[in-house]
C-alpha cells in the first residue's frame, strides 16, 4: 500500500509540473488572458478538472507560472556563477549571455510571460509576486550593477536606471517571437553567436558610460 500512495504522490506531482509547464507556455505564446483553463488540459492531455484539483483555480495557477519568474531572471544558481569571476564585468556579462543564449529555449518560458507582464497592464498575481518574492533576487542582482557602476547604495536611482537601460535590450528580445525576430535581425539566425557577443558589448559600453559618468560628478 505504502509503494502504490508513493507511485499515487509521484504522478500528481507530474500532473502538477505538466499544468503549470503548459500553462507557462501558453501564456507565453498568447497572454494568459486569452489562455482557459481547458485550454491547459486539453494540451497537456488530462481531465478538465485537473486545474481545480491541484491548484484551487485558474487564477491560482496562474500565480504558480509567475513564482517561476524571479528563479528564471536571477537563480541563486546564476548568482553563484557570476560570483566566481575576478571583475564585475565579467560577471554581468556572463549574466547577460546566459539569457541570451536561451531566447529560443522551450523551457525559458517565465522570461517570455514576464517581458508580457511588464510591457502590458500587470496581473494582481504579477504584482504580489513582485512584491513578495522577486525584490530580493531583484536587490541580490542589483549589488552587481552597484558594484560595477562604484556605488556602495544598491538603492541609488543610478543602479535602478543602469539596470533599466541594460536590460531593455534583452527584454525586446524576449518579447518578439523568434520568426518576426529572425527576419528584422536576420543576424540572430546566421550567426547568432556573433549577434549575442555584439549586443552584449553594445550594453557594456553603455553600462561604462554610465560608470564614467558617475565619477565624473564624484571628482
Amino acid at each position: 500500500m505504502r509503494k502504490k500512495t508513493a507511485k499515487i504522490r509521484g504522478d500528481g506531482e507530474k500532473t502538477r509540473e505538466s499544468l503549470i509547464e503548459v500553462a507557462g507556455e501558453l501564456a507565453a505564446e498568447r497572454g494568459w488572458s486569452n489562455v482557459t483553463a481547458k485550454d491547459v488540459c486539453d494540451v497537456a492531455g488530462v481531465n478538465c478538472a485537473s486545474v481545480n484539483y491541484w491548484f484551487g483555480g485558474r487564477d491560482e495557477l496562474y500565480l504558480a507560472v509567475l513564482l517561476r519568474i524571479p528563479e528564471t531572471i536571477f537563480s541563486q544558481e546564476l548568482e553563484i556563477e557570476m560570483v566566481q569571476y575576478e571583475s564585475t564585468e565579467e560577471a554581468l556579462r556572463y549574466f547577460f549571455m546566459h539569457h541570451l543564449q536561451h531566447i529560443d529555449d522551450r523551457k525559458s518560458w517565465p522570461m517570455r510571460v514576464w517581458a508580457r507582464e511588464v510591457t502590458t497592464n500587470p496581473s494582481q498575481n504579477m504584482l504580489r509576486l513582485v512584491s513578495e518574492f522577486g525584490m530580493p533576487r531583484i536587490r541580490a542582482l542589483h549589488r552587481f550593477f552597484a558594484d560595477f557602476l562604484g556605488l556602495s547604495d544598491c538603492s541609488d536611482t543610478r543602479v535602478s536606471a543602469a539596470f533599466i537601460s541594460s536590460m531593455g535590450p534583452v527584454l525586446l528580445l524576449w518579447l518578439v517571437t523568434p520568426e518576426y525576430r529572425n527576419i528584422v535581425v536576420p543576424g540572430f539566425k546566421t550567426d547568432p553567436e556573433s549577434m549575442r557577443q555584439l549586443l552584449i558589448d553594445r550594453i557594456m559600453l553603455g553600462l561604462k558610460a554610465q560608470r564614467e559618468a558617475i565619477q565624473t560628478e564624484k571628482a
